[in-house]
């Protein structure tokens, strides 16, 4: 069923509107499951329940599709039509649709599964590779929200969302975490030149 869900997931993420979008796109869907996988070896989870998070981070951010803003909702529409189709057990594609709603910022996951999607989601912010994604999102932000910030208020915006985002699972609690209190040492360290 994972084989079905890429390819599906794949097609509306190259087809739409969201091949247009600089970081909510097909890379960043890819990182996202790489993340799951990483994430639940670290973790011990069992293949049953990484292979439901796989798909639910396939699905994620399949709603950029049709809006951008609220697009979790969209996102679990069309996951919930797919599944369904495929004749998935109903409680898994319930369990699948809690999962992409925990990522909806600020996140709110209430199960142990759901807070390792939403780590995975926002896996960047603990990696050197945060000041490219940041410049990708600073890009959607202009094109889809006409968010323009001066460059002082860009890294404000950063900080400020680094300091309020939390890891919620115990690994990235633990592991994770110092990665991000790196990039703000490195935020605050931009800062001091404004």
């Amino acid at each position: 069923m994972i084989e079905e869900v890429e390819k599906y997931c794949t097609q509306v993420l190259s087809v739409s509107k969201c091949k247009e979008l600089p970081f909510h796109n097909l890379e960043h869907t890819k990182e996202v499951v790489q993340n799951v996988k990483y994430l639940c070896a670290a973790m011990d989870i069992t293949q049953e329940d990484t292979d439901i998070l796989i798909i639910a981070a396939w699905f994620h951010d399949t709603g950029f599709s049709v809006t951008y803003e609220g697009h979790e909702d969209e996102s679990k529409r069309i996951a919930i039509k797919f599944l369904s189709d495929l004749n998935m057990d109903k409680r898994l594609i319930e369990q699948i649709s809690d999962y992409i709603e925990a990522t909806k910022m600020p996140q709110h996951p209430t199960t142990e599964l759901a807070e390792i999607l939403c780590d995975a989601d926002v896996f960047h912010i603990s990696t050197p590779n945060f000041y490219y994604r940041k410049l990708l999102l600073r890009r959607e932000l202009e094109t889809n929200l006409d968010m323009y910030l001066t460059d002082k208020q860009w890294h404000d915006f950063n900080l400020d969302f680094l300091k309020k985002d939390h890891f919620r699972s115990d690994y990235g609690r633990k592991v994770l975490e110092q990665g991000k209190q790196e990039n703000i040492k490195k935020v605050k360290r931009i800062l001091n030149y404004y």
